[in-house]
């Protein structure tokens, strides 16, 4: 009984150390009502096998995992979840958390993670070529959204009780080409507005599927959606977040116009977790030239300038240890969310989004 006196007197003094304030911490296993899971702080982020530096280090509460749309729905209406639940049964075990990123935008040349099925006048092209040569659903056709909705209701309707299961994450709302000035042919003709509404309908659609689970949608970009792309997550108490936390990058860091301004004004509101993908080690803008950026600025940033409430680490070689080595420090917060904010935000548990 001293013992659990003194960790809950450590734990306390270590939140407020931190600056979270925090309110008392929802456990897993309150899944019931209106209660969504919330343990905030530092995941690993994975593309494959689950490293066990995740088990060996008690900062690290879980895994964000990419799961490819094509995968998930192999066949129209024919869905396999089994990879998530593996993942989830291995994590449970060791008291492990998981994060799914619902993938349905693809990067790299030739790559396309829709379905096979998705393609035609019915789907409106189905998918459309990126800048970067890689292929990404037509969302504004209303078509192609109603598939990716049932997608995000049969996943939570098996998956949002798994009391392991943290959040559910979408891909970055940025389009990724100039579709909106020079049309392609077969595809549907884009418009700010349709590409917008569809964006707004999907996130409206997968809060609603997921009632107990934290719900985040990467958003950076186009420039000139953001302010009505973030009001709305804010009213329907959808996370925000991105797919970069780059300290000095003015394409998402400028004051005026990008999306990082947004984060201080949601912080305590929504949800904030942010991703440091492998390029954010080694680039300070994008496509960027080398340019490593310490593990330590990285962290202090989403810290104390977005005021993360979770980071999402990628485990890129030679830069993720150093990561590692920073947590390890002791002047390091030894609190449970490794110094981010771990307050409840207030749209946690809201209603149905209207």
């Amino acid at each position: 009984m001293k013992n659990r006196r003194l960790a809950s007197g450590l734990l306390a003094v270590g939140l407020a150390i931190a600056g979270a304030h925090a309110e008392k911490y929802v456990h897993a296993e309150d899944t019931s009502g209106a209660g969504v899971k919330w343990h905030p702080g530092h995941y690993i982020m994975v593309r494959g096998a689950i490293p066990d530096v995740l088990y060996e280090e008690k900062v690290f509460l879980g895994v964000q995992k990419i799961y490819n749309w094509k995968a998930l729905e192999p066949q129209k209406g024919r869905y396999d979840f089994s990879s998530i639940k593996g993942d989830l049964a291995v994590l449970e075990k060791r008291g492990k958390r998981l994060v799914v990123q619902v993938q349905t935008k693809a990067f790299g040349e030739g790559r396309n993670v829709a379905p096979a099925y998705l393609q035609g006048p019915e789907y409106g092209g189905g998918v459309y070529k990126t800048s970067t040569g890689s292929f990404n659903p037509v969302i504004w056709n209303d078509a192609v959204n109603d598939r990716m909705i049932a997608l995000y209701q049969a996943l939570g309707k098996e998956l949002n009780s798994e009391v392991y299961l943290e959040a559910v994450v979408l891909p970055e709302t940025a389009p990724s080409s100039n579709i909106g000035r020079v049309p392609q042919p077969g595809v549907d003709l884009y418009t700010h507005e349709k590409f917008v509404g569809a964006l707004k309908r999907q996130m409206k659609a997968l809060k609603e599927a997921f009632p107990n689970t934290v719900v985040i949608q990467y958003t950076n970009f186009p420039r000139e959606a953001l302010q009505e792309l973030t009001d709305y997550q804010k009213e329907i108490g959808v996370g925000l977040g991105g797919p970069d936390v780059r300290p000095y990058d003015p394409g998402l860091g400028d004051p005026k116009s990008a999306v990082y301004r947004f984060y201080p004004q949601l912080a305590g509101i929504v949800p904030l977790g942010a991703a440091v993908q492998s390029p954010d080690y080694t680039i300070r803008r994008h496509n960027g030239p080398f340019e490593p950026t310490p593990v330590k600025e990285i962290y202090e940033f989403g810290r104390d300038k977005l005021r993360l409430n979770y980071m999402f680490w990628f485990d890129r070689p030679g830069y993720f240890d150093k990561v590692v080595k920073m947590m390890k420090e002791p002047l390091f917060p030894k609190d449970v969310a490794g110094g981010l904010d771990a307050r409840r935000p207030q749209k946690l548990a809201a209603v149905s989004p209207k």
